[in-house]
């Protein structure tokens, strides 16, 4: 089968858990399936990037859209330029948050990007479309309606941002917006002749608040290594990167409201792995230590126990997939753990308060048998229901199917 993905973000370098989960499902389909990939070039979706990904996978056929091109369309250049000033001067501002939270709905649509995707559909014969992130949900108003088109729906971003702004008073303008974009989301859903989500709660979700078009679940994969339990090593890790909203406010509720509550003599370092944070994190405790983006996880991770302090968001927490697999504990928020099948006090502690979270940590790095029970039987979850062959033959049936 010919498929084209359509996606916002690169799948390549592995920094983020979207990236991670469209890699592994393409490394696997692209020995089965005629795979060529569309996406735009901009600071994250790098041409030196783009090159290394090539070399990995020769036989899929990668198209960047140059960023120069995207610069002649004066809405895309004016919205860069109006952020960029925004960010400089009302980053704090309440309002600006909320702004941040409900916009852009789909960017750069312009008549040269549709039509280079166009171009490229019909030079690869393209028997299925297939649209990653919402970014790009809006796509289905302009793409052939007689080639199958399906959307992958990493996070429902209404909930997403029901989420986010829930601590923030909304005026009636700015609440009126949210539904407003929250039923252009569903309606653009509705076009697709199917829609593929992560988790059975997202489905659940998306079905209650109507959304019609066909919806399968195929949860996204990691290809990290399984690995026996190992004694702690001291060491308490969170992976995730600061462009990640969630990953921030997680970060910083967790650094504020629950750390003061820990037992820091027994740990010898919090440690926080992914790449933009920050400078200024660095000084606020002297065990706290931001390593950036490393290649190998399981260098840095196992041994340790992960922490998944996760507030709002919406999808499939690839880190607890990555602890799972290679025997590492993990406590987690209700949100965290959304739509796995990991279980409270049997695969891994479950709590959402600040003196909770806390508890847990204190606990269970004072209970080595419970750490490597938790462990073991999280393990034993991600063979049975997530590994990259198991979910490989589920994505690839759903492909067949539609």
């Amino acid at each position: 089968m010919n498929i084209t993905i359509i996606t916002s973000t690169l799948p390549y370098p592995l920094k983020s858990g979207g990236a991670q989960a469209q890699f592994n499902f393409i490394n696997e389909l692209r020995r089965t399936h005629n795979i060529s990939m569309i996406c735009p070039e901009n600071g994250k979706n790098k041409r030196e990037a783009c090159k290394a990904l090539q070399q990995l996978w020769p036989d899929v056929k990668i198209h960047l859209y140059p960023y120069s091109k995207q610069l002649l369309h004066l809405p895309f250049l004016w919205n860069k330029v109006e952020r960029a000033i925004k960010l400089k001067v009302k980053a704090a501002d309440e309002r600006f948050q909320v702004e941040r939270a409900l916009k852009p709905y789909g960017y750069n649509l312009s008549k040269r990007f549709l039509s280079f995707i166009n171009k490229i559909l019909h030079k690869h014969h393209t028997d299925l479309i297939q649209v990653d992130f919402y970014p790009y949900l809006s796509m289905v108003n302009y793409l052939p309606k007689d080639i199958k088109r399906i959307f992958v729906q990493h996070e429902i971003r209404y909930v997403r941002n029901q989420r986010l702004l829930a601590p923030l008073h909304l005026t009636d303008s700015e609440q009126v917006y949210f539904e407003h974009i929250k039923q252009m989301e569903i309606d653009d859903l509705n076009k697709y002749d199917h829609v593929i989500t992560l988790t059975q709660t997202d489905k659940d979700r998306m079905q209650a608040d109507g959304v019609k078009a066909p919806i399968s679940v195929s949860p996204a994969a990691v290809n990290t290594p399984v690995l026996p339990f190992q004694q702690w090593n001291g060491k308490v890790t969170f992976i995730g990167g600061y462009g990640h909203i969630p990953n921030q406010e997680g970060m910083e509720w967790f650094l504020d409201k629950v750390m003061p509550l820990i037992n820091m003599e027994r740990i010898q370092a919090i440690e926080i792995i992914g790449s933009g944070w920050p400078q200024h994190y660095n000084s606020i405790h002297p065990k706290v230590r931001f390593l950036g983006f490393i290649d190998d996880l399981t260098q840095a991770v196992h041994g340790s126990l992960l922490i998944v302090p996760i507030l709002t968001g919406s999808g499939m927490r690839m880190k607890i997939l990555d602890a799972a697999a290679m025997g590492v504990p993990f406590i987690t928020t209700t949100v965290g753990v959304e739509g796995l099948a990991f279980k409270n006090d049997e695969s891994c502690i479950i709590a959402d308060s600040p003196a909770d979270f806390a508890r847990a940590i204190n606990t269970l790095i004072s209970n080595e048998d419970m750490m490597r029970l938790h462990a073991t039987n999280a393990q034993e979850i991600f063979k049975e229901h997530y590994s990259i062959e198991a979910l490989s033959k589920v994505r690839n049936a759903i492909y067949l199917n539609i």
